[in-house]
């Protein structure tokens, strides 16, 4: 495969155009994108740092996940790995209070959770009714949702419930809900007292993430930064490092989960993924480059350039110092 590597481009030049093109308007608008981006050692992490700070300026949230640390080539993985990023208690709040005022109840204590009966005497209403307002406002705006997966909608109903009733004996982080969507083992018994069917894993990771993307703009974030950091995986490790081993299959298996996230972004509104590699993806071990698995190559590989230069909208770019 041929080399973009000297038709790099300035970082600068780069993040400017992303921020302009994707950051102000198109991302909190609802579209998605998925870039690759060719890098050195120490101008990986400038770009990983760089669109992180213009995500969090645009209210945007940001998640970080490294093939050292985590097997991306398991979809499920990285949406465990997304999921300790979130803040959870804090999208139900923010969900739970833009639920209320939508209906005309103003949240008298914004960023904080409040019992039902407490709700119920600063608004004046009897405790029954304001239980019965609720139920039927979470039916209709969350429940029914047709983008959100029954075990996410599910997921989703308990924590927001969970904001109405802060006075319950549950340590948040050890919430069977949370643990289950940090991926951690729990009781089939366990999960069907939360009405959960079954847990996260290859068969279901997809419609979980797309589930989340949605869910982000329902409790009022516009988006999600996802940087995948791959260039651990495009070499062999030592047996005893320590961090996560790749085979040259398991590194296809990698490329299958990117083409896919490629192939469902309409479906993943105001996510955008930041893949960094470097030229191993290209000239690399020949086992593991890109060159072996055609059908994200000819997704990416941006086979019309302006002249001698690189086009900075393109799926696969080359970024310098």
């Amino acid at each position: 495969m041929e080399t973009i590597e000297q038709q790099g481009l300035p970082i600068g030049d780069w993040l400017s155009t992303i921020e302009r093109e994707y950051f102000t308007e198109y991302l909190p608008a609802g579209g998605g994108a998925v870039k690759f981006v060719v890098a050195g050692e120490e101008t990986g992490p400038a770009i990983a740092r760089g669109v992180t700070d213009m995500a969090h300026r645009y209210g945007l949230l940001a998640a970080h996940a490294d093939a050292s640390q985590t097997r991306l080539h398991m979809l499920q993985d990285v949406f465990f790995a997304l999921a300790r990023w979130l803040p959870w208690d804090k999208l139900a709040q923010s969900y739970v209070e833009s639920l209320f005022d939508r209906n005309g109840y103003p949240w008298p204590k914004p960023g904080e959770p409040m019992a039902m009966a407490e709700l119920a005497e600063h608004f004046g209403i009897a405790p029954n009714l304001a239980a019965r307002n609720r139920d039927q406002w979470l039916s209709q705006d969350l429940w029914n949702d047709p983008h959100l997966a029954q075990d996410f909608r599910t997921a989703m109903m308990h924590l927001c419930v969970g904001r109405l009733e802060p006075d319950a004996d549950v340590v948040a982080e050890e919430s069977p809900v949370l643990r289950w969507l940090y991926g951690e083992k729990i009781g089939a018994t366990v999960l069907r007292m939360f009405d959960i069917a079954t847990r996260i894993g290859r068969t279901n990771a997809r419609a979980m993430l797309i589930s989340l993307c949605h869910w982000l703009r329902k409790a009022g974030t516009p988006g999600l930064l996802l940087t995948l950091d791959i260039r651990h995986a495009l070499r062999t490790t030592p047996k005893t490092d320590g961090t996560a081993r790749y085979s040259p299959a398991t590194v296809m298996d990698l490329y299958e989960v990117l083409r896919e996230l490629i192939d469902d972004i309409e479906h993943l509104p105001g996510l955008f993924v930041l893949v960094l590699t470097d030229q191993a993806l290209i000239s690399g071990e020949p086992k593991r480059t890109l060159d072996n698995y055609k059908a994200l190559q000819m997704r990416i590989w941006p086979d019309v350039r302006p002249g001698d230069r690189q086009n900075p909208l393109a799926p696969l770019v080359t970024v310098t110092p």
